[in-house]
């Protein structure tokens, strides 16, 4: 648990509270008893619930290189902030050690109320998320760079990541819009106008616009990633047609070979050829001559 105060403002973080730590919480804040009761274990989908004296919104943030997402719970009072993350997320602590060691920080975070400050931190996240999509723009650019290089089986392993990581996004992302929407309806209707700040509503709008960046550019990202596994893909595909081609000809072609040395080693009295002067040379000319004679109708066929 870490906990910083300023302003009048508290925000406490925690890291996989145990039921007591939430009880205590519970004694000193006025959490509402299903919030209080959700902040004991993982959500499996973001959400948001809206209490008399707390706003309660359970978001998940993607971590390129590490799955699952994180989650992190967010309880909003009309002075305290509450965040519970249930493993290791760099992005947010992070977060609360540079507010911890630098005041300017914190007279930025905290300069009005916990609803400011909650979404101070969110566009901290979301930075930190569209950081994390740059170096997904990175990789899948490499990718493009060498994807006729020959390398297509380590294409196919990177790409697979990067899909990993893409859809990874998706799946947290892409729910974020409702929780953002429940909170601008919240703010329109003036229920809980005492945690919200004047200028809230402006700041909200643009956080939904970096959500609908973040998302665009998720989109982006998989549209060429997808195209870029396809590409890979037929050119594995050629290559191992043009492998398969190659051994069916060479099959083809040494089949005359194989047929006269059968006919020509078979136990028999009277085998045509065999004991004739020169016998030996007369059966390998026809052997190159039958060998010569498909080479050059594969090459006539367009084949080779």
């Amino acid at each position: 648990m870490s906990t910083t105060k300023h302003n009048n403002i508290t925000w406490i973080n925690l890291i996989s509270p145990s039921v007591q730590e939430i009880n205590d919480l519970e004694k000193e804040f006025p959490i509402h008893p299903l919030v209080a009761e959700e902040l004991t274990s993982l959500t499996m989908r973001s959400k948001v619930d809206i209490h008399p004296d707390n706003l309660y919104f359970v978001l998940h943030f993607p971590t390129i290189n590490q799955a699952p997402s994180c989650e992190v719970d967010f309880v909003i009072g009309k002075n305290f902030l509450i965040t519970v993350q249930y493993s290791q997320f760099p992005a947010l602590e992070k977060i609360t050690k540079n507010i911890s060691r630098k005041e300017h920080l914190r007279d930025q975070f905290f300069k009005d109320k916990a609803s400011s400050l909650s979404l101070s931190i969110l566009k901290e996240l979301y930075d930190s998320a569209m950081h994390q999509i740059d170096e997904i723009h990175i990789k899948t650019n490499k990718i493009e760079n060498r994807i006729f290089e020959g390398d297509e089986k380590e294409n196919l392993r990177k790409i697979s990541l990067i899909k990993r990581d893409i859809l990874d996004f998706q799946r947290s992302f892409y729910l974020h819009g409702n929780v953002l929407s429940s909170f601008e309806q919240s703010f329109k209707r003036k229920n809980h106008e005492d945690f919200f700040e004047p200028e809230f509503e402006t700041r909200l709008n643009a956080l939904i616009g970096e959500h609908a960046q973040i998302k665009n550019l998720i989109q982006n990202n998989k549209e060429t990633i997808d195209t870029l596994h396809d590409t890979n893909e037929s050119i594995l595909s050629n290559k191992t047609n043009e492998v398969m081609k190659i051994l069916t000809i060479m099959a083809f072609i040494t089949f005359p070979l194989m047929l006269l040395s059968s006919v020509f080693g078979m136990n028999t009295i009277s085998t045509p050829i065999l004991g004739m002067k020169g016998d030996f040379w007369i059966i390998t000319g026809v052997m190159i001559l039958a060998t010569f004679t498909m080479f050059c109708f594969f090459k006539y066929k367009k084949w080779l």
